[in-house]
Formats: C-alpha cells, sequence, structure tokens
C-alpha cells in the first residue's frame, strides 16, 4: 500500500476544518438520505456467443447492466423517445426475452417508433451477444407507455 499524498492530507484537513455554510443546518438529512439509499445491486450475467470464427475454452458473460445501459443509450440517440423501462428475462444465465417501455414524444408515429425500436434492439443483442442474442429475438416486447411535449431529448 503506497503513503497517501501529503497534499490531499492537507486539502482533506482544510475542508474538514471549514465545512460548507449551513452544513450543520442539513448534515443530518442528508446523511440519512444516503444511508437510505440502496447497496449496490448486483449485475445478472448473460451468457454470450462467441465471434463467428472464434474457437477456445470459456463463456464470455456481459452483465444485465451493460445490456441495458448500452441499449438505452442507443435508443436516446437514435430516436426521439426515451427508455423508461429495459427488462430481461433471464434464466440461469441465458436472455429469454426483452422488454421494453419507452416515452415517445408527441406528433411521433408510434407504431413505427415501436418498430424501429425493436429492430434496433435485436441488432443491439446481436452484437452484444451474438447467437444468444438472436435467439431472445422473437421475444422483445415494446411498449409506448408514454407521450410528452418535451423536447429534453433529440433523435441523434
Amino acid at each position: 500500500m503506497t503513503e497517501p499524498d501529503i497534499l490531499l492530507e492537507h486539502a482533506a484537513t482544510v475542508l474538514r476544518s471549514a465545512p460548507e455554510r449551513g452544513w450543520d443546518a442539513i448534515s443530518h438529512r442528508v446523511l440519512a438520505a444516503v444511508r437510505a439509499t440502496p447497496g449496490p445491486r448486483p449485475g445478472r450475467p448473460i451468457v454470450a456467443s462467441p465471434p463467428d470464427g472464434t474457437t477456445g475454452e470459456g463463456v464470455t458473460f456481459v452483465s444485465d447492466h451493460v445490456l441495458r445501459g448500452a441499449l438505452a443509450a442507443t435508443l436516446r440517440t437514435r430516436f426521439r423517445c426515451h427508455p423508461t423501462v429495459i427488462e430481461f428475462d433471464i434464466d440461469g444465465h441465458t436472455l429469454l426475452a426483452l422488454t421494453i417501455e419507452i416515452t415517445g414524444r408527441y406528433g411521433t408515429e408510434l407504431r413505427p417508433l415501436a418498430d424501429t425500436v425493436r429492430a434496433t434492439a435485436v441488432d443491439a443483442l446481436t452484437t452484444m451477444l451474438g447467437g444468444e442474442g438472436v435467439r431472445a429475438c422473437d421475444a422483445i416486447d415494446v411498449t409506448i407507455t408514454d407521450v410528452t411535449t418535451d423536447d429534453h431529448w433529440r433523435a441523434g
């Protein structure tokens, strides 16, 4: 273990001795909120097929958190929608199905939006999970749960 940086120790000491104005009045609420926050949620591993032509031993897994985050980011940047729910139906380590709920932009044709979101999910699963993702592609449900006039997102 390395020794702590003297400069960092000094900075921490200075910051502790000069708390933010008003901190004493709110510190108990802030600390209670932090303590009430649920801890890190463990990810569920989903098995991925090796790329075509790859041989070797071992199994590759992709965390459901990684898959969910990548899919949500892709949907937000490509379409005028916001994914509110992305749920995986996993049996052991095998992805069986995917449920996506999205909020669409008012004025958007919702049926074509749902169809293109589904096609994008198929591409993402195929890219990230290989053949294992392809098996789940027949069980992708996309539901438009809300429509908003907010324009805080934009198609990329």
